[in-house]
């Protein structure tokens, strides 16, 4: 059992939380002590805080090996460590808790006689689900009051209480599907996750890794921009080098190219670098059909569809469609490991690598989703919803995780397609009762975006552990320490910035914005119902076969190029910001494996690696410098 990386993991969550929530909650507003808007770096899969930590780490443990080397870390210690760091993430991520956070007090804050908002779905949300202290609030969003005052507290202990309590419920029940698809995963397919790779070689104890020149070559090159471009903000009159989002947009302005919208352009050395760890089907396969989403959009107002229908050609419904068809697949792949390891005699014994036995992990899957269920089912939702909304959460994470371990995308948004969305969209907000309407809004804040949901990154813990053979029951163990440690100061780092900086004073203008979009999305359901949207449905049903349509090809004709994986994640907001970064990679790594085979492809690699840790570190490091100097810094992306 990993104590002493575990005990270091306990001591260093608290700061990630505290660094991460001003990273990206922040802003340079009007903030004495400094401040940035961004960077985010949790909304791509390899988390750049992490990769910050995992260097510091390596070089202390560096130093402490020349000097006392019983005393450093071994690099199954320090993997531990990362993976702490890593699970504690998910939760402070700019995409869970403090959606949460933001819609907390939102409704108390903005209800007046002039929306009407305590009469349409107010008085319909229970108590315990959000604050309803009018004061404290208030405080909260103005911001300079002590946290710590009984009053305030008192206000948030429920509510945060009560949230917390499902959220714990909520991750403890992935981990349990973690460990039902493991060994399958892990060990019988022997899927690739890429996204350990950089972590691996990082914490080899050889040093080896930091002795490769095109490492520090590619380092050079991201970290020069970025040194150029922070100096920038600070001296505008230096020059700078645009890798940054541009939008072509406004350059499309006849029918029908202007129903492309927003296509920006970025040459993020990071997302170039992270592309070059992807398979080269998948690389092609992401910028291919990301045109393919734009395609569908200039014909629909060509032909003039989209006029007739704003959603047309229901992009987000397809791309949901193609996610259910990842998870479809992937559940059927391993019923018959599952079916029979629960079938293994009670008396059988257990693989001794199995963290807790399947039947044990199975039971505690089952006992989560109906402590889930009834959470919400006590706030008022009808029993058929919570079991319709909780299958299509999980089969979005099911299917995040699987794309994770088989290729490692770089991201898996999927904005505006969870179970809140999709179930409003599809059923219809007519006849549904307010009640209903205003507890499925709160779906939407583990809903929003799903770039940082901890299932992925438990089963790339797994696998981390299945590599450098540690204990897999001690890999449990840290991810379940790690889970409550990053609830717990992911919700005080939250609660506290609050009331020092206010939600809507000195903190980033998404923050309050979260409320927003819940709550306006809720008075349109109740102000303006909807039918049931039948051509949603059956762009739901189109992703889905297309993605099953591909999955059949692929498997029956070698080297065909479009992975259904591709069409899945190119529909996301976050591949409009990195599709050209995938192309870059695209170009370079088919050509290098075409031309110079698989050893040039081994060589670049440790270039391409440089380029995401000459991009993380120094990005990570302007807000410090931002809030030492109380002045606006760089953002290394978006």
């Amino acid at each position: 059992m990993p104590v002493r990386a575990i005990a270091i993991g306990l001591a260093l969550i608290p700061v990630n939380a505290f660094w991460l929530v001003r990273m990206e909650m922040a802003t340079s507003q009007n903030l004495k002590t400094g401040g940035s808007a961004g960077p985010y770096p949790t909304t791509f899969s390899l988390f750049a805080n992490v990769i910050c930590f995992l260097v510091a780490i390596a070089a202390a443990n560096a130093w402490v090996r020349r000097r006392r080397p019983a005393a450093a870390l071994s690099q199954t210690e320090m993997l531990v460590v990362y993976v702490m760091l890593t699970i504690s993430t998910c939760f402070t991520s700019v995409d869970f808790l403090p959606v949460l956070f933001g819609m907390l007090g939102h409704a108390t804050k903005y209800a007046t006689d002039f929306n009407g908002w305590q009469d349409l779905f107010v008085k319909h949300i229970p108590t315990w689900m959000h604050v309803t202290d009018k004061a404290a609030v208030e405080a909260y969003y103005a911001g300079v009051s002590n946290p710590y005052e009984w009053r305030l507290m008192r206000a948030w202990l429920v509510p945060v209480g009560a949230w917390a309590g499902f959220t714990l419920v909520l991750v403890l029940v992935m981990l349990g599907m973690n460990i039902l698809v493991r060994r399958q995963w892990t060990q019988s397919e022997k899927l690739s996750y890429p996204i350990i790779q950089l972590p691996l070689d990082m914490t080899d104890t050889s040093g080896g890794f930091y002795r490769q020149r095109l490492l520090w070559a590619g380092f050079g090159v991201a970290a020069g921009i970025s040194l150029v471009n922070g100096l920038n903000v600070f001296f505008p009159s230096m020059p700078a080098v645009p890798v940054k989002l541009t939008d072509l947009s406004p350059y499309l302005v006849s029918k029908p190219w202007n129903a492309m919208g927003w296509t920006p352009i970025s040459f993020y050395p990071f997302a170039i670098g992270l592309g070059f760890l992807l398979p080269v089907d998948l690389l092609f396969s992401c910028w291919f059909f990301y045109f393919y989403w734009k395609l569908q959009r200039v014909v629909s107002s060509a032909y003039g569809w989209s006029d007739y229908n704003a959603s047309f050609p229901y992009v987000n419904e397809q791309s949901f469609g193609a996610y259910i068809a990842v998870a479809a697949l992937a559940v059927w792949g391993v019923r018959k490991h599952i079916a029979q390891s629960l079938k293994r005699p009670r008396d059988a014994q257990p693989p001794a690598d199995d963290p807790i036995p399947y039947r044990w992990a199975a039971v505690g899957v089952v006992v989560g989703l109906a402590l889930l269920m009834a959470f919400f089912r006590a706030a008022g939702l009808p029993l058929w919803m919570c079991v319709a909304a909780f299958a299509i959460y999980y089969a979005i994470c099911i299917a995040c995780t699987r794309m994770r371990a088989e290729l490692g995308p770089p991201a898996h948004d999927l904005h505006n397609g969870g179970p809140d969305y999709m179930l409003a969209a599809v059923w219809g907000t007519r006849g549904v009762a307010p009640q209903t309407l205003s507890v499925l809004t709160f779906f939407y804040w583990f809903n929003r975006a799903y770039r940082s949901l901890p299932m992925p990154c438990q089963l790339e813990a797994f696998k981390i552990a299945e590599r450098k053979r540690i204990s897999a029951g001690g890999m449990a163990l840290a991810i379940v320490v790690a889970t409550l440690a990053g609830l717990f100061c992911a919700c005080w780092a939250l609660y506290d910035i609050g009331y020092r900086h206010g939600a809507e004073v000195r903190m980033a203008g998404h923050f309050s914005y979260f409320g927003w979009e819940a709550f306006n999305r809720l008075q349109s359901w109740t102000q303006s119902p909807r039918e049931m949207d039948v051509p949603a449905l059956l762009a739901a049903g189109l992703g889905l076969a297309t993605t099953l349509l591909l999955q059949v090809i692929r498997m029956r004709f070698t080297g065909w190029p479009f992975h259904p994986l591709g069409l899945a994640v190119s529909g996301s907001w976050t591949m409009n910001t990195i599709w050209l970064p995938m192309f870059i990679a695209w170009a370079v790594k088919a050509s290098l494996l075409r031309y110079g085979g698989l050893r040039s492809y081994r060589t670049a690699l440790y270039f391409f690696m440089g380029l995401i840790l000459g991009d993380y570190l120094p990005g990570c490091l302007w807000p410090i410098v931002g809030w030492i100097v109380g002045a606006n810094a760089y953002s290394f992306q978006q």
